[in-house]
Protein backbone atom coordinates (compact mmCIF):
# COMPACT_ATOMS: atom_id res chain seq x y z
CA UNK A 1 0.00 0.00 0.00
CA UNK A 2 1.44 3.53 -1.21
CA UNK A 3 -1.44 5.17 -0.39
CA UNK A 4 -4.43 5.59 1.69
CA UNK A 5 -7.87 5.25 0.32
CA UNK A 6 -11.07 7.04 0.56
CA UNK A 7 -12.95 3.95 2.43
CA UNK A 8 -9.63 3.65 4.52
CA UNK A 9 -10.51 7.88 5.83
CA UNK A 10 -14.40 6.63 5.87
CA UNK A 11 -13.21 4.05 8.24
CA UNK A 12 -11.07 5.82 10.36
CA UNK A 13 -13.64 8.38 10.93
CA UNK A 14 -16.59 5.68 12.06
CA UNK A 15 -14.16 4.52 14.44
CA UNK A 16 -13.12 7.27 15.97
CA UNK A 17 -16.77 8.39 16.39
CA UNK A 18 -17.51 4.92 17.95
CA UNK A 19 -14.84 5.70 20.62
CA UNK A 20 -16.57 8.85 21.14
CA UNK A 21 -19.14 6.75 22.55
CA UNK A 22 -20.17 5.39 25.32
CA UNK A 23 -21.71 2.43 23.48
CA UNK A 24 -19.34 -0.78 24.82
CA UNK A 25 -19.21 -2.96 21.77
CA UNK A 26 -18.18 -1.77 17.53
CA UNK A 27 -21.07 -3.16 15.41
CA UNK A 28 -21.94 -2.22 12.07
CA UNK A 29 -25.26 -2.99 13.06
CA UNK A 30 -25.47 -1.28 16.33
CA UNK A 31 -28.61 0.84 16.34
CA UNK A 32 -27.18 3.51 18.88
CA UNK A 33 -24.18 4.98 16.78
CA UNK A 34 -25.45 3.38 13.35
CA UNK A 35 -22.19 3.16 12.49
CA UNK A 36 -22.89 1.74 8.66
CA UNK A 37 -24.72 4.47 8.34
CA UNK A 38 -22.24 7.07 9.17
CA UNK A 39 -19.85 4.76 7.33
CA UNK A 40 -21.49 5.20 4.06
CA UNK A 41 -22.77 8.83 4.40
CA UNK A 42 -18.77 10.00 4.64
CA UNK A 43 -18.19 8.01 1.55
CA UNK A 44 -21.03 9.47 -0.02
CA UNK A 45 -19.83 13.19 0.51
CA UNK A 46 -16.02 11.52 -0.85
CA UNK A 47 -18.35 10.78 -4.19
CA UNK A 48 -20.01 14.36 -4.51
CA UNK A 49 -18.87 16.03 -7.45
CA UNK A 50 -18.94 19.50 -5.37
CA UNK A 51 -16.74 18.18 -2.95
CA UNK A 52 -14.36 16.76 -4.96
CA UNK A 53 -11.93 19.70 -4.43
CA UNK A 54 -11.65 19.02 -0.37
CA UNK A 55 -11.79 15.10 -1.26
CA UNK A 56 -8.34 15.65 -3.09
CA UNK A 57 -6.94 17.87 -0.38
CA UNK A 58 -8.23 15.58 2.18
CA UNK A 59 -6.53 12.77 0.55
CA UNK A 60 -3.16 14.26 -0.10
CA UNK A 61 -3.02 15.16 3.84
CA UNK A 62 -3.67 12.09 4.75
CA UNK A 63 -0.99 10.79 2.21
CA UNK A 64 1.53 12.49 3.56
CA UNK A 65 0.56 11.61 7.15
CA UNK A 66 0.83 7.90 6.74
CA UNK A 67 3.43 7.82 3.83
CA UNK A 68 5.81 11.02 4.47
CA UNK A 69 7.51 9.58 1.02
CA UNK A 70 4.57 10.47 -0.89
CA UNK A 71 4.42 12.53 -3.13
CA UNK A 72 1.62 14.40 -5.77
CA UNK A 73 4.10 15.21 -8.14
CA UNK A 74 4.44 12.60 -11.19
CA UNK A 75 7.75 10.51 -11.03
CA UNK A 76 9.43 11.67 -14.63
CA UNK A 77 9.96 8.54 -16.51
CA UNK A 78 13.22 6.97 -16.15
CA UNK A 79 14.91 6.68 -20.27
CA UNK A 80 15.86 3.31 -19.95
CA UNK A 81 13.99 1.85 -17.49
CA UNK A 82 11.47 -0.93 -18.12
CA UNK A 83 8.49 0.79 -17.94
CA UNK A 84 10.15 3.05 -21.01
CA UNK A 85 10.88 0.02 -22.65
CA UNK A 86 7.53 -1.15 -22.32
CA UNK A 87 5.72 1.78 -23.32
CA UNK A 88 8.10 2.22 -26.43
CA UNK A 89 7.17 -1.38 -27.70
CA UNK A 90 3.41 -0.66 -26.79
CA UNK A 91 3.76 2.63 -29.57
CA UNK A 92 5.37 0.71 -32.09
CA UNK A 93 2.82 -1.68 -31.69
CA UNK A 94 -0.34 0.46 -31.95
CA UNK A 95 1.74 2.30 -35.03
CA UNK A 96 2.38 -1.19 -36.61
CA UNK A 97 -1.46 -1.66 -36.31
CA UNK A 98 -2.84 1.55 -36.82
CA UNK A 99 -0.89 1.28 -40.58
CA UNK A 100 -2.45 -2.09 -41.12
CA UNK A 101 -5.92 -0.77 -40.35
CA UNK A 102 -4.94 1.81 -43.18
CA UNK A 103 -3.99 -0.20 -45.83
CA UNK A 104 -7.20 -2.67 -45.33
CA UNK A 105 -9.82 -0.68 -46.27
CA UNK A 106 -7.64 0.27 -49.39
Amino acid sequence: MTRVTLPSIAYIATQIRFSLTSSPVFSRTDTVTDSERFYNSVLDIFEDPDEKQEVNDLTVWWNRQIFPSFSTAQRPLVKNSALARIREKRARTKEVSAGDGDGASA
